[in-house]
């Protein structure tokens, strides 16, 4: 079963534009652009799989946050796919969850793995909602994840 979304993830041109826009509009306050070295992202829509060095900035608002993200490249965070990303669920069993969605003939767009090899997150393809994807992140992240929606300071 899944948890409800606790993020929607927004690819942007301009991350700086963006947060401030959504600062004027609805009243957000952005933590500062934090760049996020993902040791491997296994990018189905790019068809490659490499490190990736994604800039990212969390709503200090919650319980449900606003990610902005900085677009960048061909593959699952290029510009082409700006706008609404994502909604962001925390998963317990990743691993199970890819081999799920996997048999059930689901889009997976992107793995995300840790140096060590484990899943940190999926996108997957929610059909029935018009091409938005689903991340689901590890769950074992979300300490560590919402100290830096709480402070700003990506903990080592």
């Amino acid at each position: 079963m899944l948890s409800m979304p606790y993020h929607a993830g927004i690819i942007v041109p301009d991350i700086a534009r963006a947060t401030q826009e959504l600062t004027r509009k609805f009243g957000y306050t952005f933590n500062a652009p934090t760049t996020i070295a993902i040791p491997e992202v296994e990018d189905r829509v790019g068809g490659y799989t490499r490190a990736v060095d994604l800039v990212a900035a969390y709503s200090c608002e919650g319980p449900f946050r606003l990610e902005v993200i900085a677009s960048q490249g061909e593959g699952v965070y290029s510009a082409r796919l700006s706008g609404l990303h994502h909604l962001g669920v925390w998963e317990s069993d990743p691993a199970e969850r890819l081999r799920q969605l996997e048999a059930d003939g689901e889009q997976v767009d992107a793995i995300i793995r840790r140096s060590d090899g484990g899943i940190s997150a999926i996108y997957a393809r929610a059909g029935h909602l018009a091409g938005t994807r689903v991340e689901y992140v590890n769950d074992d992240r979300r300490q560590q994840l919402e100290a830096w929606f709480e402070t700003g300071i990506m903990p080592g």
